[in-house]
């Protein structure tokens, strides 16, 4: 169809009012040349008419109907530039053509692609010609064929051999009912091979530790980050296994793949960065395929770069490839970990079952990072966001030198500094920029932490901090905790600060985050396991953010005073977390406080002692029912401060009672 359009309307007029969004340059007037070496015996088209027509054309449009997009842009190994048009341009009209095989279009139809397969350039930038070469697996073109055959933009097939589906059965523990768990489900999920078992170790090279560079930031090869491997490894997203009970993979991408299901094993997982690592122990698995390679920690693909998102979405069995291209580099918000950190925002498409699966350079055919979630939203399309191939090396590294996974926090809270009053009171000189450290958080029992209150913060490691708490992070500009995110616990990272007027150079040491409300239970363990106490039948839990996703699905109907904790509250010198009363199980013991659901109210203090977190209420309740005659429970309500009385020689007999009443497998999941 599209060979007729191009035939029929040979007029540059329609050239000039259907085309969208390409730029042609002079190389254009090789469409004869094209034409004539990419058909046998096809019809010619008047090389008159295609030179008068290259002459008089300004910005040409591509209809989006006819096809001749697919070959525009089209990247990967076999790419070529404005010299590998005119080579073909020159090749004899009985050569076979160069085109590789997979989307068939009419033979002047191909050509014509071939001719517009221009990859147009923003803001004045040069455009070029881009080709294809042919594909290993594509047959010689018939010169007696209507159709040629022409290459969409794939990655070589040793790149998508690499490339598993993922089996997993899944069962999560209730966080509304803390003693039991949920029906077992099934899902399924993408990874990649990335490391073969008894592959030689390579030496890594040494980080520049003083500037608080992280110790893999040199890292080139895999085996700089594993050294050894017992078995053959995947990479995949954390929330793909998260909660597994058996996790099988599946080879269908590879060339001659089996069907078989190969048993896999979780060795190592963090989720605030959405990251997993499976082992297969069976060698049949992977002894076709080859590893696939990940960008360097230090790389990162140019915005409007093209990338393809691999993987197995829902609706078909076997190897899914989208394309699009990187649009931005930022901190977002991970859905898992509820945890911000840097991710690449895409907009290839990105559906269930892609989480896991690489986002991959068509040009060098490594990974570029690790497709896990995308935005859902009234009036948002395409915008998938994958894992960066920093915190890809940062997870790799770690969990191969026993390092904690999870991302670390500097403990403070940042204030932008836009106002030039405010930044000359805190004695900063014209052109000086710095973010304000405006609360610092320490867990009890920690001491004083390097940064004060007041501190402005001028630099973390090698990195200047501008008036917007952000830095110059690989080319981007990104918030300050990607900086952090970087490194791992314990770590220490030199800071300098504007103190009291005067420049300081300090050296912090990263924490956990100071969150009061945890924003995921997992932490180190692949199973998120709630904790509870019933006592007297009065059932308690600490506030989470998996408990309030779970027990409020919409954020709408989460109670206000449980959500302004959630947002604003940090952990103190006598608080570590928040401990709501979740419900009652109604006995004669509790009778006149309510039943079932009372609203969560939040546990303030035993008698005239404050709770701390669950552990410290525990402790409070029991010491209570031994020493006083009745056990006195302040709460507040999102009405109000209440007071729970429980007379405590009824306490044991009742706890009996409502066990065997409520078929509970017991009383609490923490040490009475």
């Amino acid at each position: 169809k599209s060979a007729a359009i191009f035939w029929k309307y040979r007029r540059p007029r329609w050239l000039h009012t259907s085309f969208r969004s390409v730029m042609l340059p002079s190389s254009i007037l090789s469409i004869p040349a094209i034409l004539q070496s990419a058909t046998g015996s096809g019809p010619s088209m008047p090389v008159a008419f295609v030179q008068e027509t290259a002459a008089r054309m300004s910005p040409v449009r591509c209809c989006g109907r006819c096809g001749l997009h697919a070959a525009r842009g089209a990247g990967g190994p076999g790419l070529r530039h404005t010299a590998g048009v005119a080579a073909a341009a020159g090749r004899s009209a009985a050569a076979p053509s160069p085109l590789a095989s997979g989307l068939f279009l009419p033979a002047t139809a191909a050509a014509a692609a071939v001719a517009l397969g221009v990859r147009g350039r923003q803001r004045g930038k040069r455009a070029s010609v881009l080709t294809r070469a042919a594909d290993s697996g594509s047959g010689s073109v018939s010169s007696s064929s209507s159709s040629l055959p022409v290459s969409p933009a794939t990655s070589p097939p040793s790149v998508r051999d690499s490339v598993v589906k993922i089996f997993v059965t899944k069962q999560r523990f209730s966080m509304t009912v803390p003693w039991q768990t949920i029906q077992v489900e099934s899902s399924s999920g993408s990874g990649s091979f990335i490391r073969r078992r008894g592959s030689p170790t390579v030496a890594p090279p040494a980080a520049d530790a003083e500037q608080g560079d992280p110790p893999y930031w040199q890292f080139s090869s895999i085996e700089h980050a594993i050294p050894e491997a017992t078995g053959d490894l995947v990479l995949t997203a954390a929330h793909v296994v998260a909660d597994a009970r058996d996790v099988r993979v599946q080879l269908l991408s590879a060339t001659g793949g089996s069907t078989e299901k190969y048993v896999a094993r979780v060795i190592a997982v963090s989720h605030d960065s959405d990251l997993a690592l499976l082992e297969i122990s069976d060698v049949r698995c992977f002894c076709n395929s080859e590893v696939m390679p990940i960008f360097g920690p230090k790389e990162l693909p140019e915005v409007q770069s093209r990338v393809q998102v691999m993987g197995f979405p829902v609706g078909g069995d076997y190897l899914s490839i989208t394309e699009g291209v990187l649009s931005r580099v930022e901190v977002v918000e991970y859905c898992h970990s509820r945890r911000p950190a840097m991710a690449l925002t895409v907009d290839a498409a990105i559906n269930a079952g892609n989480s896991g699966g690489p986002v991959v350079d068509p040009i060098t055919g490594r990974m570029v990072a690790v497709a896990h979630q995308k935005v859902v939203a009234y009036g948002v399309e395409n915008q998938g966001q994958c894992v960066p191939p920093c915190l890809i090396w940062r997870f790799l590294h770690g969990q191969s030198n026993g390092k904690c996974l999870r991302l670390p926090s500097i403990g403070t809270y940042i204030q932008h500094l836009e106002s030039p009053a405010h930044a000359e009171m805190l004695g900063l000189k014209e052109g000086e920029v710095g973010a304000l450290v405006r609360e610092v958080y320490r867990l009890p029992g920690e001491g004083p932490g390097a940064l004060r209150m007041g501190d402005v913060l001028l630099k973390m490691g090698r990195h200047d901090v501008d008036n917007f708490g952000t830095v110059k992070l690989l080319g981007h500009r990104v918030a300050l905790s990607a900086v952090q995110d970087l490194l791992y616990m314990g770590d220490k990272v030199p800071i300098t600060v504007m103190r009291e007027g005067k420049v300081t150079l300090l050296e912090a040491e990263l924490g956990e985050p100071k969150s009061l409300v945890p924003r995921t239970l997992y932490k180190d363990s692949n199973i998120a396991r709630p904790s509870f106490f019933i006592f007297g039948g009065l059932v308690f839990v600490p506030l989470t953010a998996d408990f309030l996703g779970e027990a409020w699905p919409n954020a709408e109907d989460r109670p206000p005073h449980l959500m302004d904790l959630y947002y604003r509250g940090s952990v103190g010198e006598h608080l570590r977390e928040v401990v709501v009363l979740l419900s009652i199980l109604a006995d004669d013991v509790n009778a006149g406080h309510g039943t079932g659901y009372v609203g969560c109210p939040i546990v303030d203090s035993v008698g005239d002692t404050k709770v701390m977190d669950l552990p410290h209420l525990v402790s409070l309740l029991e010491e209570a029912k031994r020493k006083e005659d009745y056990v006195q429970l302040e709460v507040t309500m999102s009405s109000g401060p209440y007071t729970m009385i429980l007379k405590s020689a009824d306490l044991p007999e009742a706890d009996a009672r409502i066990q065997e009443l409520y078929q509970l497998p017991c009383l609490a999941s923490v040490e009475r």
